[in-house]
């Protein structure tokens, strides 16, 4: 005080000055600017939800008042390893997170760094685990145990072979006469597609519950399911027989494997999974195989069936 008396600083002017830091800090935390970065640049985004709980579960328990100027390198190195060290391949998803924010806080001028330049991943391996038909055999009863909502979108990621957040976002008026009318808001290509639902795909379908505009609503707060992986850990608890390590991803490639092993073509397979095509053929090539697809549903619906004793 005595110092601020000398500098002509009133005890009132100094209450305000500190007053207008600590405004600043707030309006600079970083769980200000993270808001800020998901209602500007992820709003739209088909891994919003994603990217949020990303947000809520790794970085805001953390970082959420601290000024976003003041987190250092060695702090986003030190939280990315010791996620690694449990999960390398979502370490590198946390990364390319973290490096987008901060490059989105670079152009708006909040910061004039950023500490997530040139941040290493976790070299990834393209995964080859499909599930065997004894494994599919053990794994639909759990299915059936669990229940809505996860139980059925897990089923119907194995008999339709969309991604889950294909499957998550299903809404009932995608549903038409002639199968599901995926947009392309919705798909990870942003090419919308239709995907031939078999009878057994509608049985799933048709047991859900409407409870909302989606097919699939989350029990607490009624909106887009999410909480995959604690849903895979309740399948797991009710397994006859324990399996070997599976993915949620792995259901998709698995109804990919067994189309195959069944007769079902490269292409058609291709076509069902929505899989982008380059090069000349893509531009050319327009046909939709909507009656190859729908064949090829049916095939493998009756075939999943037989392994599962239906």
């Amino acid at each position: 005080m005595l110092k601020d008396a000398a500098k002509g600083i009133s005890p009132k002017d100094r209450e305000l000055e500190e007053r207008h830091k600590a405004q600043a800090q707030r309006r600079d935390s970083f769980g200000k600017v993270a808001a800020e970065f998901m209602d500007d640049h992820a709003k739209g985004l088909r891994t919003c939800d994603e990217m949020q709980r990303m947000l809520d579960r790794e970085l805001l328990p953390a970082w959420s008042d601290r000024p976003i100027a003041s987190i250092t390198r060695a702090e986003v190195k030190a939280l990315l390893r010791a996620k690694a060290q449990v999960a390398p391949i979502a370490a590198n998803r946390l990364a390319s997170l973290i490096s987008k924010l901060f490059n989105w806080a670079l152009d708006e001028e909040i910061v004039t760094a950023s500490p997530a330049v040139r941040l290493k991943r976790t070299e990834e391996h393209e995964r080859e685990r499909s599930l065997s038909e004894d494994e599919i055999r053990v794994l639909w009863p759990a299915l059936d145990r669990i229940g809505y909502p996860f139980g059925h979108a897990l089923k119907l990621l194995l008999v339709a072979g969309q991604r889950r957040g294909e499957v998550a976002d299903l809404k009932w008026s995608d549903l038409t006469s002639d199968g599901w009318l995926l947009p392309g808001a919705s798909a990870k290509s942003k090419a919308g597609h239709r995907v031939p639902l078999s009878t057994l795909a509608m049985e799933i379908i048709e047991s859900c519950p409407r409870l909302g505009e989606r097919v699939f609503v989350a029990r607490r707060g009624g909106g887009t399911i999410n909480g995959w992986e604690d849903a895979k850990a309740r399948v797991e608890s009710f397994l006859a027989n324990p399996i070997a390590p599976w993915r949620i991803h792995d259901l998709r490639r698995t109804m990919a494997t067994q189309m195959r092993s069944i007769g079902i073509d490269r292409l058609t397979v291709s076509k069902i999974l929505n899989h982008s095509e380059s090069g000349i053929t893509r531009i050319y090539d327009r046909y939709a195989a909507d009656p190859e697809k729908a064949a090829a549903m049916d095939r493998w619906a009756n075939h999943l069936r037989r392994i599962v004793g239906r």
